[in-house]
């Protein structure tokens, strides 16, 4: 009968593991993604943004809950130098709503990111209006500098 000593094996494996990503080493084990800004800019070379489709709309399933739906913003990033965020705001001032996502950018990066702020639940008795004002943001911001690429009025729709 062969012996077994798992637990012998699941420390030892550990003890490698801290030792190979320990500051001995070196090794970077988890890759993460900036989460503070800092000074810096972005070449931006397209944005997607349906604004026509920020609604209000009922609930799903039932619920007695409206929501105002707002769609993904897809950002085409040419260059990245410092630091900066891309912020991605849409708000509905007569509602007290305000939406938001961001992406911290890091030198050098480039590509397409996608913003999502998500829904808000709104309840019904709150909407008096069958259409309301609100204004969509997109910006490239840092502290030293604070690009706005989209600046846009819109008409929101309750949808019945």
């Amino acid at each position: 009968m062969v012996p077994r000593h798992p637990p012998t094996v699941v420390a030892l494996l550990v003890l490698v593991t801290l030792v190979v990503t320990g500051p001995l080493v070196g090794v970077d084990a988890v890759r993460t993604q900036p989460t503070t800004i800092g000074d810096g800019t972005a070449a931006i070379s397209s944005v997607q943004l349906p604004t026509s489709e920020i609604q209000i709309t009922n609930g799903r399933f039932g619920t007695s809950v409206a929501y105002l739906r707002v769609p993904d913003a897809s950002v085409s990033v040419d260059s990245v130098t410092g630091r900066p965020r891309l912020l991605y705001q849409v708000a509905v001032p007569a509602l007290d709503i305000s939406l938001e996502d961001e992406q911290v950018l890091s030198d050098g990066q480039s590509g397409t990111y996608r913003l999502a702020p998500g829904d808000r639940a709104v309840m019904p008795s709150s909407l008096e209006r069958d259409v309301y004002r609100g204004t969509v943001l997109l910006r490239v911001q840092s502290f030293e500098t604070a690009e706005t690429i989209v600046a846009e009025n819109v008409t929101v729709q309750v949808a019945q």
